[in-house]
């Protein structure tokens, strides 16, 4: 029987997770979890390749995962086994046969995450796992000023919390403000991230919408690579991966 690949795409609640990544001693991960279910379902152990590490508490709505086996199922036989052997909190949305050279970590072309605000005017319990309860009022208009500042190709040191000297120049291809009823969502669309970039220019925005952070201030900050001048990285809970593209 050939080694086949295939192309998963996961949705996820991070809560309970300690990230995507299997790590000894770390905890339960999202990876581990696939692989132990694809591993039942298939007969046979299977490693799991994800086209990015989530860190702990951060949910998926689209990850993308690709794994090799030798199997006579199909897709959608994927899709239905995994339906049954995964925990609740993850699901499979979908699964291809892709090139047997497919990476779902060197292939990706692209990721869309995002970091939902709660602003409504009174909290809502349901959405406490997957949102930031913001109270007060919020300038929307400076908020997609700054969004705009930091979309584009650029040097972003002063947003990531990564130790050492590597490459820090990313491409932001779109940054939004969009309103969707009592949540205020913060969407970022690039090329690739730095650790913690996403909840650090959440964080960022953020703050410019309450009046804590001038536009003149995140320039500067943004030029100077400073990224002491900026504030800490907003929780894990209220940031999802939305999407990768290929």
């Amino acid at each position: 029987m050939p080694r086949r690949n295939f192309l998963l795409v996961l949705s996820y609640d991070g809560t309970d997770f300690s990230g995507w990544q299997r790590l000894p001693g770390a905890g339960r991960s999202v990876q581990e979890e696939v692989e132990s279910a694809l591993g039942r379902l298939l007969g046979a152990p299977v490693e799991v390749t994800g086209a990015g590490r989530t860190d702990a508490g951060v949910h998926a709505e689209g990850q993308a995962a690709s794994f090799h086996a030798h199997t006579p199922l199909g897709p959608e036989e994927i899709v239905a086994g995994l339906g049954r052997e995964l925990p609740a909190d993850v699901r499979c949305r979908s699964c291809r046969e892709v090139d047997p050279r497919f990476h779902a970590r060197f292939r990706a072309k692209g990721k869309r995450y995002r970091y939902r605000l709660q602003v409504g005017p009174v909290a809502d319990a349901a959405a406490r796992r997957t949102s930031l309860r913001v109270e007060g009022r919020l300038d929307l208009e400076l908020m997609r000023e700054a969004a705009g500042i930091l979309a584009g190709e650029r040097d972003f040191r002063a947003f990531t919390n990564a130790k050492g000297k590597s490459d820090t120049r990313r491409r932001l291809d779109r940054v939004e403000v969009l309103e969707s009823g009592f949540f205020l969502d913060l969407v970022f669309d690039g090329e690739g991230f730095l650790y913690n970039q996403v909840r650090l220019m959440a964080a960022a925005i953020l703050a410019v919408g309450q009046g804590r952070l001038g536009l003149d201030r995140l320039v500067a900050a943004l030029e100077r690579g400073d990224r002491s001048a900026l504030p800490g990285a907003l929780g894990a809970f209220g940031l999802s991966l939305l999407e990768v593209r290929y």
